[in-house]
């Protein structure tokens, strides 16, 4: 799958609006940038970066730390705004890891009452 089709994919899949701290870690040159997520889907998540973010395609190990629970990940970054937002599309993510974004899902996506 091309970054191109992967940033098409990402944008189909609902993200609800989430804020957590995000470490992002770039796999080759061990560069890291500490920011916060703004909104997490289940293919991948927003994060607004104080420092410019990784370029496109930069594969990252990325930890998402809320409430004293954290979600490691691998992903990649699929764009970046303004210098300020990097875009991430997950990969490789283990089971365990899985079940706590799900977790994470199921609160962040609001409640319809009737």
């Amino acid at each position: 799958m091309s970054l191109k089709s992967t940033a098409f994919t990402q944008t189909r899949r609902p993200r609800y609006s989430f804020v957590a701290r995000a470490k992002a870690t770039d796999v080759m040159s061990g560069k890291q940038i500490d920011g916060l997520t703004t909104h997490l889907g289940e293919s991948g998540c927003c994060i607004l970066t104080r420092r410019t973010p990784f370029s496109q395609g930069t594969k990252i190990l990325l930890e998402i730390t809320r409430d004293g629970v954290s979600l490691r990940t691998h992903a990649f970054v699929v764009y970046n705004l303004k210098d300020l937002f990097m875009g991430l599309y997950f990969v490789e993510m283990p089971p365990d890891q899985v079940a706590i974004l799900a977790g994470w899902m199921k609160a962040a996506r609001p409640s319809i009452s009737r």
